[in-house]
């Protein structure tokens, strides 16, 4: 485990350098050269994607689970997440090297991220760098890319899913479909495509219901009120994983995970929803009918996120908004005319790196 961080942190220095660079061009000669950026996003996500597929069994809680799903990958039982096991049928019957499959999941994760961003750089222009750098700078990044791979690979859909929304919101088609292949990684992101639809659906509610409802969800958290307290209604809503629910819940597998209000998650959401209010109020002044949306769903995900933190593994629902925070960061990696956001928020980015590796390694 060792060594695989030092070979992430020399991967991440590396290309930090590089962003900086990036984001002094951005700000001063206020180009934004996305044709190398573009060029070095792919290297970027290469040597991510290698050092993820090729890690050893013992970096990653679920690595040793995956290779056991792969080795019995002909006792498969197809369910909802049909993506996921058909992709361990097929390459299971091609290799027997498990880190063939690794590979695959990791590249996939990547690709699509990548993916992702280039598409909404065809309607935002940002440095597509300082984009994809902005992922790997977040700790969520390198947890979804080797520790709960299945969830990494269905919320890369659903950046996918963004994206093609952002470039054309009115083919409905064409954002739903990833959202449903990201289902069939895991079954969670059916809450993604319930929430993401009904606020597309009513987007003509005003924000400043979200705010409210986000600061009065916050509160109750603290004040200890969460999922657990809808009773009998929280079996239907864990109807979708049926199969996790005593163990959501009760933490019937005796896990030694802390429940209760994260003052540290509360803190971190809610310092980035001033952020992009910032953007929206400051940045976008004629106001951005996408970017609303985004940030809606932001919202509306740490609301969902507060109210779970009294079940376990609660910060795995807090990745379904954390997903999101890079591409609603994008208006700061953008060419402005009157100001220079981009090299203090990279600052500030790097900074979020170093704290969370330091903090992560001591807790």
């Amino acid at each position: 485990m060792e060594e695989f961080k030092l070979k992430f942190y020399a991967v991440y220095v590396i290309f930090a350098v590089m962003a900086i660079i990036f984001s002094m061009y951005v700000d001063i000669k206020k180009k934004h050269y996305n044709a190398i950026s573009t060029a070095l996003s792919v290297v970027l996500f290469i040597a991510i994607s290698l050092l993820f597929g090729l890690r050893n069994e013992e970096v990653g809680t679920d690595t040793t689970m995956v290779k056991y799903q792969f080795e019995y990958y002909n006792k498969v039982d197809f369910g909802f997440q049909f993506f996921y096991d058909f992709l361990l049928v097929l390459v299971g019957r091609v290799t027997d090297n498990y880190h063939i499959f690794l590979l695959v999941l990791s590249f996939l994760f990547n690709g699509l991220i990548f993916s992702s961003v280039l598409i909404l750089s065809k309607k935002i222009k940002f440095n597509v760098f300082l984009i994809s750098f902005s992922f790997i700078s977040f700790y969520f990044f390198e947890n979804l890319g080797i520790n709960i791979v299945r969830q990494g690979v269905s919320l890369a859909f659903f950046l996918l899913a963004i994206s093609l929304y952002f470039k054309n919101p009115s083919k409905y088609k064409s954002w739903i479909i990833p959202l449903v292949l990201g289902i069939g990684f895991h079954i969670t992101t059916a809450v993604i495509l319930l929430l993401f639809g009904l606020i597309v659906f009513f987007k003509k509610i005003k924000i400043t219901y979200y705010y409210i409802l986000y600061f009065l969800v916050l509160m109750i958290s603290a004040l200890g009120g969460s999922i657990l307290s809808l009773g009998s209604f929280l079996n239907f809503f864990f109807l979708i994983d049926s199969q996790k629910a005593e163990y959501y819940i009760n933490n019937s597998n005796n896990e030694d995970y802390a429940v209760g209000f994260k003052t540290q998650f509360a803190i971190f959401n809610t310092i980035f929803l001033g952020i992009f209010s910032f953007i929206k109020a400051k940045i976008l002044k004629y106001g951005n009918e996408s970017y609303q949306i985004l940030l809606k769903y932001y919202m509306a995900m740490s609301v969902v996120f507060f109210l779970m933190f009294q079940i376990p593994f609660s910060d795995r629902w807090g990745m379904m908004s954390w997903i999101v925070i890079p591409f609603l960061l994008a208006p700061l990696f953008s060419i402005n005319k009157t100001a220079k956001y981009s090299m203090g928020t990279l600052a500030f980015l790097i900074f979020i790196f170093v704290f969370f590796s330091i903090y992560n390694s001591v807790s």
